[in-house]
């Protein structure tokens, strides 16, 4: 998945982004933490960069977004779906039966 790609999934737009150093330093990363998240406005607790055409962006996600993004790079689960729903859909893909069981309690 490529970087716009990623930025469409997470619902961002990169008009919003601010414009991200040429050459990144731990010192720039480290003064993003506590912006808003760039897809929900929460506080972020992680920062990187996205490479467009025009330029690089800063991407500030909060926990869940950070996930999410990891999660979409690597190609593992789709934009917006739970464990849950991707085990259904591969089980069913492979025509095996699946009883998933959730403790309710635990979240």
């Amino acid at each position: 998945m490529n970087d716009a790609d990623l930025l469409r999934s997470l619902g961002v737009d990169p008009a919003a982004l601010d414009p991200a150093p040429a050459t990144l330093r731990t010192v720039d990363a480290r003064q993003r933490f506590g912006q808003p998240c760039s897809t929900c406005g929460a506080k972020a607790i992680s920062t990187g960069t996205v490479d467009l055409p025009q330029s690089s962006f800063w991407l500030d996600s909060c926990r869940d977004h950070m996930l999410e993004a990891f999660r979409l790079r690597a190609g593992r689960w789709p934009a917006g779906g739970d464990v849950c729903t991707v085990l259904r859909e591969a089980a069913a893909e492979a025509g095996v039966a699946l009883t998933v069981i959730t403790d309710r309690e635990a979240g």
